[in-house]
């Protein structure tokens, strides 16, 4: 079995950023000084906001600490991770599933449960359709049961990961926010008599707090709060899937099913019959 090495590349990139920006050779500096002359050519009040060390120990340092912490293979979904939360529709299709399983339901009961087969084909949800093949192929209920609750929690468990890895940006961007602040502090410190300098460093000290805080307040702790929100609502739809899928092998009234299943989604989502 192979090693993760994951953990001593994320410390390498956040002490080789940081200390980057500390170092600032002379090559660095006219980069960072190229950077910041980009913004200011395009609106001198906005470009006093831009600085290359500060993007370096903030994003740079949260990066690599973020990386100490988790795997590569769940680093690279922060994209698509990200993508989901800006484009997730704002409603699910909970009562169109509602309907597509007392029809299944009403189907069963007339029919019998292989009649279910051709139709059970045509579903999008795949949770939904390995519940319903299972009954058909006439597994115990509660064998059932604990296949597909069993697949919930594990769903849950991926979901969490995906929230864990924005919550520790969130919480690594304003700590080393801090970090850039002492490290101006620290070198205006060391010459008083170079007023250029001393505004310089301190410029570094007061946008490292400034983009620390903003990044993670209006990125990654909403991101990771958007996840939360649709992990949450994709339970609810699939405990109500569980709650369907079992109560077609009982042969209960689909009246009455879809009244409990209903339950499950605020009024004024559900579809009248």
């Amino acid at each position: 079995m192979g090693k993760d090495y994951n953990s001593l590349i994320g410390l390498l990139v956040a002490y080789a950023l940081v200390s980057l920006a500390i170092w600032e050779p002379g090559w660095f500096l006219s980069i960072s000084s190229s950077f910041t002359q980009f913004f200011i050519g395009i609106n001198q009040n906005l470009g006093i906001f831009f600085d290359l060390p500060t993007f370096m120990i903030v994003l740079g340092g949260s990066f690599g600490a973020v990386v100490t912490n988790f795997k590569l293979d769940d680093i690279k979904k922060l994209g698509p991770l990200t993508v989901q939360a800006a484009l997730a529709p704002s409603e699910g299709d909970e009562a169109e599933t509602i309907n597509q399983i007392v029809e299944l339901s009403q189907e069963a009961r007339v029919n019998g449960l292989l009649s279910l087969e051709p139709k059970i084909k045509t579903i999008e949800s795949d949770f939904l359709r390995t519940g319903l093949e299972m009954v058909v192929d006439g597994t115990d209920v509660e064998e059932i049961r604990n296949s597909m609750e069993n697949d919930l929690s594990f769903m849950q468990r991926r979901h969490q990961k995906g929230q864990q890895i924005f919550l520790q940006f969130g919480m690594f961007c304003p700590a080393f926010g801090m970090v850039g602040t002492l490290v101006g502090l620290v070198k205006m410190m060391t010459d008083l008599t170079d007023i250029v300098q001393i505004a310089a460093n301190m410029q570094v000290a007061l946008l490292t707090t400034f983009w620390g805080s903003l990044i993670a307040n209006t990125l990654f702790l909403p991101v990771a709060g958007k996840l939360q929100v649709l992990s949450n609502n994709e339970v609810v739809i699939k405990e109500m899937m569980i709650e369907g899928v079992l109560s077609i092998p009982k042969g209960e009234n689909p009246k009455v099913l879809k009244k409990y299943l209903e339950t499950f989604i605020a009024p004024k989502r559900r579809i009248d019959a």
